[in-house]
């Protein structure tokens, strides 16, 4: 490659200048919107987000880093068609334990024959699945088991736990993981 090529392919690649910026951000052909970032999150999508949460907190929830931990949720999801990061996952995760908690905390004996004046008049959410929610206080419920219980101090199971982790490496860490508690 000529010299003057590789000098053309690095000036492509700096950072843009100001007025460029500046004039992209006038023109609308050029301005992202909120479609084109990340789709909505559908019903169905927040019921796999919670079944994967449940899935990973329940087979290796304290071997993992919280960015280990969002990461492999993200990828799970994307390998059921639920496209979206795990910066993504972790915000619509906090925005549904927001509601739920909204819901929970309410008084109300049941949120789901109010109507949507009356829900607004209370501060809850206009709508959330049934389904959803209960999915949700299944997993809230047993996050709360799990934390009112010792962790074992066993040194051969956090050997066994160490040995997987170096043999396989993460990706298939969550799955050998769940056969070791078998």
């Amino acid at each position: 490659m000529e010299a003057a090529q590789l000098v053309n392919e690095v000036e492509n690649l700096q950072t843009p200048k100001r007025e460029d910026i500046e004039h992209q951000s006038c023109n609308p052909a050029t301005r992202r919107t909120r479609s084109q970032i990340a789709p909505d999150w559908t019903v169905k999508d927040a019921h796999i987000l919670v079944n994967e949460i449940a899935a990973v907190e329940g087979d290796c929830l304290k071997a993992l880093s919280s960015y280990q931990k969002w990461k492999i949720i993200a990828e799970n999801c994307t390998a059921l068609d639920v496209v979206r990061t795990a910066n993504q996952c972790r915000r619509k995760w906090d925005s549904l334990l927001g509601e739920y908690k909204k819901i929970k905390q309410s008084g109300v004996d049941s949120y789901w024959p109010l109507d949507v004046d009356r829900r607004k008049e209370l501060g809850l959410p206009d709508y959330f699945d049934q389904e959803l929610f209960k999915g949700i206080d299944d997993l809230v419920r047993a996050q709360e088991d799990r934390s009112d219980t010792e962790p074992d101090t066993d040194p051969e199971a956090e050997a066994d736990v160490l040995d997987v982790i170096s043999e396989s490496g993460m990706a298939s860490f969550c799955s050998q993981l769940s056969k070791l508690r078998d």
